[in-house]
């Protein structure tokens, strides 16, 4: 299991429109209720039931089976807090869990802000329906939300906290940390049980404590989770501790990416269902040649489905297609578009350029998003053309050389603190500014064309 990285967005997985997201191809399996001791078997273990804490162990679909269960000790303090198994394999990052309600919701998992929707969205997992993502309520205040089978979340976004609660009084306490992404730091229960989690200088999940002074504690070895450390008993010296290793090599659940485009080579973690598992020197190629089209000196361009190595944790990692639990292959934010940077982190200031070419143009950027349209009777190798730029800062049209200079990026929409960027897309026909629910029947992927793939243009 990889570790959170101080530039990793994550989900994945960084996986959500959020942008988002991170689905896992995964079996979940149901949960034993044993009063204090909560048991759950990973794959190949028939077990029923359900209660309200859970440690839920799953396994890939690949993965070898395995006989052993996992236990929450909640109550008896001269247990450890987890019951584990002497042989733990990999992806520790999706069996590690606790009960939200109807859900199951992996600790190492974060709660993702999609900021073009302007609201959060969470990741869960339930026996009934597989992985799936929940909506919550826009940012700034309490709303509730309703599960398929009825049960109530309770949502608020108040100061630096956001907290969910459930129906039987359980509350999660989520806050930002150094990457940018809303990590859990504690689990209060209805019977009055606390877990704090804390984490690392680079935001990964260090140590879970419990009310008692149980703890868990996470060690990595090259950005995966390589053993588990748990100290318990009934005495104040706490003497009882022991150290489970975990076998990183018998997990599929993540996948390592190493970025060309990089200053220096770094490893981040993206989602097992995505339909681009790693990031080319292809991929790199082109999206330095996009840079070199549409941006100024030293900008930076993410047209396959990953955004730049360097950029901090406000968006997820993986952002092109997966594959859903279902098999269907669904889109994500980068899917048939590109983002703009100024530099490597997104924080720089740059020039947008466009073609020469365009035979009309919309006079004005748009109100909400500062999008600015061109059309092309040719674009690169295809004809017929629309592009549009999302986020111009500063409107204005200057040929410079072979380019046409339309303004700056992180206009209306595209600044978020200290990150600025543009949003580029491409069009079949003479369309303008489609409008949100046409766009997706007519996007063509930036790749294309510019001739570095010979893919479908059109979706």
């Amino acid at each position: 299991m990889r570790r959170n990285t101080t530039s990793n967005p994550r989900l994945v997985y960084r996986f959500l429109v959020i942008p988002v997201l991170v689905v896992s191809v995964f079996t979940l399996l149901p949960l034993i209720p044993v009063m204090d001791k909560l048991q759950v078997g990973v794959a190949g273990s028939t077990l029923p039931g359900a209660k309200a804490a859970s440690i839920e162990s799953v396994a890939s679909l690949t993965a070898k089976q395995s006989k052993s269960t996992y236990q929450w000790n909640i109550s008896d303090d001269s247990l450890p807090l987890i019951s584990l198994p002497d042989h733990i394999d990999g992806g520790v990052d999706l069996s590690l869990t606790y009960s939200m309600g109807p859900f199951q919701f992996p600790l190492f998992q974060s709660l993702y802000y999609n900021e073009q929707a302007g609201k959060y969205i969470l990741m869960v997992m339930s026996e009934r329906e597989g992985t799936q993502f929940i909506d919550l309520p826009r940012a700034g205040g309490v709303g509730l939300v309703q599960s398929s089978n009825n049960v109530s979340l309770r949502f608020s976004d108040e100061g630096d906290a956001r907290r969910i609660s459930t129906e039987d009084g359980t509350v999660y306490t989520f806050a930002q940390f150094v990457d940018g992404e809303l990590h859990c730091t504690q689990i209060r229960d209805r019977d009055g049980h606390v877990f704090d989690l804390g984490y690392t200088d680079t935001a990964s999940l260090a140590t879970i404590t419990d009310t008692s002074g149980r703890t868990i504690r996470f060690s990595y070895t090259k950005d995966y989770v390589s053993s588990i450390t748990q100290t318990w008993g009934t005495s104040a010296a706490r003497k009882n501790k022991k150290t489970w290793a975990i076998d990183t090599d018998t997990s599929p659940a993540e996948r390592s990416v190493k970025f060309a485009h990089a200053r220096s080579v770094t490893t981040k973690r993206i989602p097992t269902n995505a339909v681009k598992p790693t990031y080319t020197e292809e991929m790199a190629a082109s999206d330095l040649t996009l840079a070199t089209i549409f941006g100024g000196q030293g900008a930076k361009a993410a047209a396959n489905g990953f955004e730049p190595a360097g950029l901090g944790s406000q968006y997820p990692l993986y952002r092109g297609d997966f594959v859903g639990d279902d098999g269907v292959v669904r889109r994500g934010h980068l899917s048939y578009a590109m983002h703009l940077y100024g530099n490597a982190d997104g924080t720089g200031e740059i020039g947008v350029y466009v073609p020469p070419g365009f035979s009309s143009h919309s006079a004005e950027p748009t109100p909400t998003d500062a999008a600015v349209s061109f059309y092309y009777p040719r674009l690169g190798n295809l004809t017929d053309v629309t592009l549009v730029v999302f986020h111009v800062a500063n409107f204005s049209l200057t040929p410079e050389g072979e380019r046409v200079r339309i303004g700056d990026i992180g206009g209306r929409g595209g600044s978020v603190a200290s990150y600025k960027h543009s949003h580029i897309e491409f069009y079949r026909g003479n369309t303008g500014l489609p409008s949100a629910a046409a766009r997706a029947k007519l996007r063509i992927d930036p790749v294309v064309v510019f001739g570095f793939s010979t893919a479908t243009a059109s979706r």
